[in-house]
């Protein structure tokens, strides 16, 4: 389930698998398009999406990225984020 977007259970939220045991998982999660951080959840609590993005999903996270690389100052990736942009 590493690395992989998910529905988290009883909540109005989705996330991504950034790591998984045997137990739980660590999910970054979004709220109403609004980061929530990482919180660890067991396996019942989440199940898997479809791989694609919704449209708005992917603008969402684009826009997570663009401000964590602000927020960390880090020169490089938003760089790459600014290219990857560009290109389409």
């Amino acid at each position: 389930m590493k690395e992989s977007w998910v529905k988290i259970k009883n909540q109005k939220a989705i996330g991504f698998v950034l790591d998984s045991d045997y137990n739980n998982c660590m999910v970054y999660v979004i709220r109403d398009g609004k980061s929530e951080g990482e919180k660890r959840f067991s396996h019942y609590q989440v199940e898997p999406l479809d791989s694609e993005l919704a449209s708005e999903d992917a603008a969402t996270l684009k826009r997570l990225h663009i401000n964590m690389a602000l927020d960390t100052g880090d020169k490089e990736w938003l760089k790459q984020l600014a290219e990857a942009e560009e290109s389409k």
